[in-house]
């Protein structure tokens, strides 16, 4: 596994501990989850409490929700994908919001993936691996477009809906 590092934005401290449950069985990769979109901007310029480059490493996937109280993960996916030093950044809607509108939005602003959900942790730690599995592909073969299955799990996001 070459994935060292997850960036996840999650605002539901059940979601966040459900998230670190999943990643035990993932390791060495490594989960750092801010609570707020603005939190999300600020470690990926390395500003403020996220300065330190070492303690805060760039991360290799950025797992979004949706719904944060102040910049919501939509208003992230645009403004990461605005700033070309991100742009082979693989992002992930996780969210429980399963509009068309949403996911629309997530496809035509540059997410690779838009997952609703688990209602279990066993389905997010089955999700977690596939996703690392792609992103750890990707990054073998230097191709941002070649593994990151979008399609496919944004069309099981929509069928579960």
């Amino acid at each position: 596994m070459l994935l060292s590092h997850v960036l996840y934005a999650e605002d539901d401290e059940n979601d966040a501990f459900f998230m670190r449950r999943a990643f035990v069985p993932l390791a060495p990769a490594q989960l750092t989850i801010v609570i707020d979109g603005s939190d999300v901007i600020s470690y990926l310029d390395g500003i403020g409490a996220y300065s330190d480059q070492t303690a805060h490493p760039r991360p290799q996937l950025l797992i979004l929700d949706i719904k944060m109280p102040e910049v919501t993960g939509l208003e992230v996916l645009a403004w990461v994908r605005s700033h070309g030093k991100f742009a082979a950044l693989p992002i992930v809607m996780l969210t429980s919001s399963s509009q068309l509108t949403d996911i629309d939005f997530s496809r035509k602003n540059g997410a690779n993936a838009y997952l609703v959900k688990p209602s279990q942790s066993r389905e997010l730690v089955e999700v977690m691996k596939r996703l690392i599995a792609a992103v750890d592909a990707q990054q073998t073969s230097g191709d941002p477009l070649l593994a990151m299955p979008e399609n496919l799990l944004i069309e099981q996001s929509a069928k579960k809906s």
